[in-house]
């Protein structure tokens, strides 16, 4: 199963590219933890050719999508058996909602699992 994870976001800009590492005056990249973008936050403040670093907290969904419906049947395999997908909003970051098409099964995951502060929404067809 899947979860959200928190990770940040940086985007550093140079005044000229000839002072970046990267050949460029403008680098976005993606962050696992606070001490990571703490130490490219220190690394840009001492770097006078920074003009700026933005940085904000995003979500982002984490480990492996599920393989098979709670009832055991896959959902790989031809169209006949391939789930059905959408997703619902949340104010946790979504959840995708699979519904296993396997004849008889009926089976539908929501992926994550919604937590007990989770407000999900079905959309509307």
């Amino acid at each position: 199963m899947r979860y959200w994870v928190r990770r940040w976001e940086i985007t550093i800009r140079w005044d000229d590219a000839r002072y970046s590492p990267y050949g460029t005056t403008r680098y976005q990249t993606h962050v696992d933890t606070s001490a990571q973008l703490r130490r490219l936050v220190e690394a840009a403040r001492a770097d006078p050719h920074v003009t700026a670093f933005p940085y904000k907290s995003i979500r982002a969904l984490d480990g492996e999508a599920p393989t098979e419906c709670r009832r055991g049947h896959s959902y790989s395999g031809g169209s006949a058996t391939r789930p059905h997908g959408s997703w619902i909003a949340c104010g946790c970051g979504g959840h995708a909602l699979t519904a296993c098409r396997w004849p008889g099964c009926g089976d539908v995951l929501v992926d994550p699992v919604p937590d007990d502060d989770c407000d999900p929404r079905v959309p509307r067809e």
